[in-house]
């Protein structure tokens, strides 16, 4: 009973309190609604206000013209985006530090800050890919997580040997001077980069005799040939290319003499293909010296057609903040999605310490006689995540198959003719192949340079 009385006498003090609970939150969730009301009006109308100031006003002090507010010193992000709209501040606007020569913003630029490259044992390629998510292909070695244990003797001492070359300063004083008289406007249209060998060079050629008959360019002296063997260097040169020797990257290519070949009993289809990884090795230890320089760099196969001037569409506004942008690799496995065989490159910190990268990757190239898997695993490596991709549209820069043919429309700027098989084949029958008597400089004697795989 006394119980039962206590809770009696109790019960009016626990209803006093609820109420008044229930009132202090009710005024509270009032004054927040007054409070967010008045915000939201506040904005409206200094929206309001901005919109009545046309472009190239004489602004207040601070208001409209992207200039710092004096409440707390922050830039007012939408004059600015306004401004870079209308076309007054988009030289300014430099996210990807193409002109001050820093790094991306973000958690990686410490780590990046102060390095010229990384190595192997610091990239540890092999670890990353073991198990992971970058599927066929990939790089591995169960050995070691560098990589550098399943590679061969051979391949280490080819790959030193251009590495040696890109640090050698008389070397490169000699590239540089081939590159600044032959290139002396670093703001000029970019340079179109292509290394081959003597198996491959008459595709380059039909390339330039297919840039004559679509838009009227000869392009012979807008673009540096790397060649991996002396006698394509001698055909360069004959045929109007600006060219830079073997010997200027430290490479002897003994595969490609044809004595050796014969004992060998190889076929010219095992010369073209063992001359290759010098042909990329070459390639990357060039890009990086350009990049250095500050030139803007257009690298492709051979094997290529332009039916347009491809450095038109790369030249886009839309195009602006990338640093690197390449034609897709249709596949999914390690080998994609960037397709080496036509990258466009600008001259950035970021870019230069991937190439650099690269070029202590080139004992890879040699290993796996393949480049493309390379640039991809790195282009994947969390170092380099805040390096700016762009993919072009398959359609407009198309891999040429026979089933890919019907593709090829007014839109379409550039055919590669990918893999390893019947690349002649395919130009010749879909009208592709320019390196005929039609065109200024064909020569019988490079019929005998066709690889028979290509036929």
């Amino acid at each position: 009973m006394v119980f039962a009385g206590r809770t009696r006498g109790a019960t009016p003090w626990i209803l006093t309190i609820g109420s008044a609970v229930f009132i202090v939150a009710v005024v509270d969730l009032w004054h927040q609604n007054q409070h967010m009301m008045k915000e939201a009006v506040g904005r409206a109308a200094q929206q309001e206000d901005e919109l009545r100031l046309p472009s190239g006003c004489n602004c207040p002090e601070g208001h409209g013209q992207g200039t710092p507010h004096a409440a707390d010193g922050t830039e007012d992000a939408r004059s600015s985006s306004s401004s870079a709209k209308s076309g007054g501040a988009i030289d300014k606007f430099d996210p990807l530090h193409f002109d001050d020569g820093d790094l991306p913003e973000g958690s990686l630029k410490a780590e990046l800050k102060n390095r010229e490259f990384f190595t192997l044992q610091d990239l540890k390629i092999c670890k990353a890919a073991e198990g992971g998510p970058w599927g066929r292909r990939s790089m591995r070695c169960d050995k070691d997580e560098s990589c550098l244990a399943c590679t061969k003797p051979w391949h280490r001492a080819q790959a030193s040997r251009l590495i040696s070359a890109f640090s050698d300063e008389a070397l490169a004083a000699k590239r540089a001077q081939i590159i600044t008289e032959n290139f002396p406007d670093r703001k000029a249209q970019p340079i179109v980069v292509t290394a081959t060998n003597k198996a491959h060079f008459p595709y380059l050629v039909n390339w330039a005799c297919g840039c004559r008959s679509h838009f009227s360019e000869d392009m012979r002296k807008q673009t540096l040939v790397l060649a991996a063997d002396d006698e394509t260097y001698t055909m360069a040169m004959k045929n109007g290319f600006i060219a830079m020797p073997p010997s200027l990257f430290n490479v002897s290519p003994r595969h490609l003499d044809e004595e050796w070949a014969k004992r060998m009993n190889l076929t010219r289809n095992n010369v073209a293909k063992m001359g290759f990884p010098d042909s990329m090795a070459i390639l990357v230890t060039c890009l990086s010296q350009l990049l250095e320089m500050k030139y803007t760099v257009i690298t492709q196969d051979a094997d290529v057609v332009w039916l347009r001037d491809v450095r038109h569409y790369l030249s886009s506004e839309k195009l602006r903040n990338v640093h690197l942008i390449t034609q897709m690799a249709p596949r999914a496995d390690a080998q994609g999605p960037v397709n080496t065989g036509f990258v466009y490159m600008r001259p950035a910190k970021i870019t230069v310490v991937y190439m650099k990268s690269l070029i202590q990757s080139l004992p890879l190239f040699y290993m796996r006689v393949d480049d493309q898997v390379v640039w991809n695993t790195l282009l994947r490596h969390y170092l380099f995540r805040q390096l700016h991709i762009g993919v072009l549209p398959r359609k407009h820069f198309l891999d040429l198959h026979d089933h890919t043919v019907k593709w090829i429309n007014e839109d379409t700027q550039f055919l590669h003719t990918v893999s390893n098989v019947k690349k002649i084949r395919r130009l010749r029958q879909h009208g592709e192949w320019h390196l005929t008597e039609a065109c200024p400089w064909y020569e019988q004697e490079f019929e005998a340079l066709f690889p028979e795989w290509d036929l």
